[in-house]
């Protein structure tokens, strides 16, 4: 199942339009012509420049507009659009020190304006600098206070570098400017989730849903927030609505197929994951949660058939070789089932399973010391781990160590009680 909640995402040239459309730059097709004619008539003054560069940033060639901005600053030193459309672009291209010296030049020229102000904040808050992107962001919103659309931006990025209460806080506030707003709702119910606050982020959701009935997003995110609460028939349920609504979203097909198999319904999990490798070929994932379903069948060559697949696809995929150790360890190949899973480790040294696993197979093959570092290995890694307690203890019964062995297996027995009868 996805790890992660959906939500629409946009990269940072997106980001940056976003930014150029609402200081006055050019939104769309029909907007931009002007710029576009602009490219191919020479400069004859700053305004000229300055038209040209938001032609050539509308087309993501920040560096053709930086070189226009700058000469428009040349022309005229004391125009605060070339400062912030430059500093926009210089954003855009990773290099947040400068913007911030353009942005700076913004606010020194205009000190009353909430441009210079709303952009460097954007910058701070993209170089980790929550205290000053809140100061500029709090300036903006004292000259605006009624700014839904800032609050949702600041909101946005915030979610992004996971700063789960303070995004909520913006969103909250979008949501009492304009309570319509199911966006706000969504990543306040994203925001929520990933602070593990499902039953909040389950009702954040469901808003979602009252105010857009056909949105298969929000009955995917809500499904997510029930399987996270063990609640599988619902989120199996909301899987199915989105997928009625979307039958593309490949991702509602592998999150519904991983609750059928968490259920031990093998054959629809199977059924799901083939659906998303029909829309996805190329879905390493997807093959690698079809192969645990087909062990779970006992269908292993299968399934090591669907591994094969997934690490063609994704020759470092540390989980992959892991389920394949397993079935080839299930088909008693103990050398190939060490191989991968020593091919695990190497990829996720800190993975307790594979060095349970492992361990496990060298069990199989006699090798009782390397058994027991390895189990020991996976209990540093994990000291809940029963499973590896339990092992390692029947491991020290075999070897004599009854100390030991004692002492692992009431260890397991207290993590899962289902090895008390060892």
């Amino acid at each position: 199942m996805a790890d992660t909640f959906h939500q629409e995402t946009g990269d940072k040239v997106k980001f940056i339009k976003n930014l150029f459309q609402k200081s006055g730059g050019r939104a769309d097709a029909a907007d931009n012509a002007p710029a576009q004619q602009s490219l191919a008539q020479p400069p004859e003054n700053a305004l000229a420049y300055l038209d040209r560069g938001d032609g050539y940033s509308q087309q993501g060639d920040f560096d053709l507009a930086i070189d226009d901005y700058t000469r428009a600053i040349d022309l005229e030193p004391d125009l605060p659009k070339a400062y912030d459309s430059r500093g926009k672009c210089l954003f855009a291209k990773g290099k947040y020190d400068l913007a911030i010296a353009d942005f700076d030049r913004v606010i020194a020229l205009n000190p009353d304006s909430a441009l210079g102000y709303g952009s460097r904040a954007y910058v701070y808050l993209e170089k980790g600098n929550i205290t000053r992107a809140f100061a500029d962001f709090n300036r903006v919103l004292a000259l605006s206070p009624n700014h839904a659309e800032l609050y949702h931006k600041r909101g946005r990025r915030l979610l992004d570098k996971g700063e789960y209460d303070l995004a909520i806080a913006d969103f909250g506030q979008v949501i009492a400017l304009d309570p319509g707003s199911a966006i706000a709702y969504t990543n306040r119910g994203i925001a929520y989730a990933n602070k593990r606050e499902y039953d909040r982020a389950i009702a954040d959701f469901t808003q979602v849903i009252v105010l857009k009935p056909q949105d298969a997003l929000a009955y995917a995110n809500r499904g997510l927030a029930y399987a996270q609460q063990d609640n599988y028939n619902q989120a199996i349920a909301d899987f199915t609505q989105a997928i009625a609504l979307n039958p593309g979203d490949a991702a509602a097909y592998h999150d519904r197929g991983y609750v059928y198999g968490i259920k031990g319904e093998d054959d629809r999990a199977i059924a799901d994951f083939s659906q998303v490798i029909a829309l996805n070929p190329d879905d390493a994932v997807a093959y690698q949660d079809r192969a645990m379903s087909y062990e779970g069948k006992g269908e292993i060559d299968r399934a090591i058939a669907d591994y094969n697949q997934a690490l063609a696809l994704n020759p470092n995929y540390a989980r992959a070789y892991l389920g394949r150790g397993f079935a080839y360890r299930n088909k008693e190949d103990i050398d190939q089932a060490i191989a991968d899973f020593s091919q695990a480790i190497a990829l996720n040294p800190s993975d307790a399973f594979a060095h349970n696993g492992r361990g496990s197979a060298y069990l199989q093959q006699g090798e009782y010391n390397r058994a027991v570092d390895d189990y020991d290995k996976a209990i540093a890694l994990n000291p809940d781990f029963a499973w590896a307690y339990s092992n390692r203890g029947l491991v020290h019964r075999q070897l004599g160590n009854e100390t030991q062995a004692a002492a692992d297996l009431k260890r397991a027995a207290e993590l899962n009680p289902n090895f008390g009868n060892l």
